[in-house]
């Protein structure tokens, strides 16, 4: 009455063997009658690994591997790694004195608006509970656990860097209120933080929820925030530690795109049995939450118009433009054709663009004066 794995090479690896070498097996596979599970039922009678869980459906859910072969020790082993050079980062920048070269109204960015991508990665980070219990086959579940920890971290690192300015820069403060503030009110986050919201407390499909997370709204909200914003603005203002600490979540989000092909592509929508039942899945949560994403990247490019002396080959209309371009398409590629859905790409373009023909009227204090010290 167990599934015992077949090797995807020729034989097991230290992966597979300590992923799932004998797990119960799922409804769909012959025999699973989840006896000596970790619990026999939840509460209410569903079983542990029920496909009622998400509308995806395969007869093999052990098929799948993540690429990068990620268990518990190698992840802990990373992660520990990361923080290490984090630390050494640190280390030399204080030392070399790089605060000194940022330019203080940038150091308001950093103290507010960066404060707010906090909320946005742990906010990912929390929409995975209920996929990592719900998620069928511990291969899945393994994977969708550490890509969690990877958006937690990617928040963390955030505010590690924060307060590290805060210990270097009289006046720059680590507390997240205002930042808060702005994630909440300002209608530069509006949008991305309710796709945020329905994604931790409206979604059930643990599918649906990955694949909105990492496919969608991380692929075009995320990647701009991070990439087109905040590393590519930063070295303006003569900031080059925010890019370093961005660094690692961008790392991040290449790891889960890793994932998210290999089981929504290699795994279900090209499975023998349910290929077009996934791929029609899958085209729907993307009509669902492609405009999600759209809207809340519409809502971000405002913020340009709070750059002070921003120069006009990195901020300007134009600039802006050919960075939303550039994630759109990456969106594309990565992930619009594995559900078959063609993308107009110009045209979304064109709607987030419209985003900076009108300033959000509220503004947070970032041009406030901060002196290094």
């Amino acid at each position: 009455m167990s599934h015992f794995v077949v090797p995807e090479g020729k034989r097991l690896t230290e992966y597979e063997q300590l992923t799932a070498y004998a797990q119960q097996s799922a409804d769909y596979a012959g025999g699973g009658l989840e006896v000596g599970e970790y619990q026999q039922k939840h509460a209410g009678g569903r079983g542990a690994y029920a496909n009622e869980t998400t509308e995806l459906k395969t007869r093999d859910w052990f098929k799948f591997r993540d690429p990068d072969r990620r268990w518990f020790f190698p992840a802990i082993k990373a992660k520990a790694e990361d923080g290490r050079a984090a630390d050494r980062f640190m280390k030399a920048a204080s030392s070399e004195g790089l605060v000194r070269l940022i330019d203080p109204d940038w150091l308001g960015f950093l103290e507010v608006d960066y404060g707010a991508l906090t909320f946005y990665e742990y906010g990912l980070f929390n929409a995975h509970s209920s996929a990592t219990k719900d998620s069928i086959s511990d291969f899945v579940k393994t994977w969708v656990a550490l890509t969690a920890f990877d958006k937690n971290d990617a928040a963390q690192m955030v505010q590690t860097e924060r307060v590290f300015l805060s210990k270097q820069v009289e006046g720059f403060t680590a507390d997240l209120g205002r930042s808060k503030e702005v994630w909440t009110n300002s209608p530069t986050y509006n949008k991305t933080r309710e796709a945020v919201e329905r994604l931790w407390g409206e979604t059930y499909d643990w599918g649906e929820i990955l694949w909105a997370s990492h496919a969608i709204v991380d692929a075009i909200c995320g990647h701009f925030i991070r990439r087109e914003f905040f590393q590519r603005i930063a070295p303006v203002y003569g900031d080059n530690i925010t890019p370093w600490f961005l660094s690692q979540a961008c790392g991040y989000a290449q790891t889960a795109k890793g994932g998210v092909r290999r089981l929504f592509g290699d795994n279900l929508a090209n499975d023998p049995d349910f290929g077009p039942h996934n791929r029609a899945v899958i085209h729907a949560w993307t009509n669902k939450w492609l405009p999600a994403a759209v809207a809340g990247l519409k809502g971000f490019v405002g913020i340009y118009a709070q750059l002070p002396n921003a120069p006009e080959k990195i901020a300007g209309r134009n600039a802006v433009e050919q960075g939303v371009e550039r994630v759109i398409q990456d969106w594309a590629t990565d992930f619009a054709h594995l559900a078959g859905y063609e993308a107009n790409v110009a045209g979304l373009v064109a709607e987030v663009m419209t985003g900076m023909d009108s300033a959000p009227a509220y503004r947070s204090d970032a041009t406030k004066s901060i002196h290094t010290v």
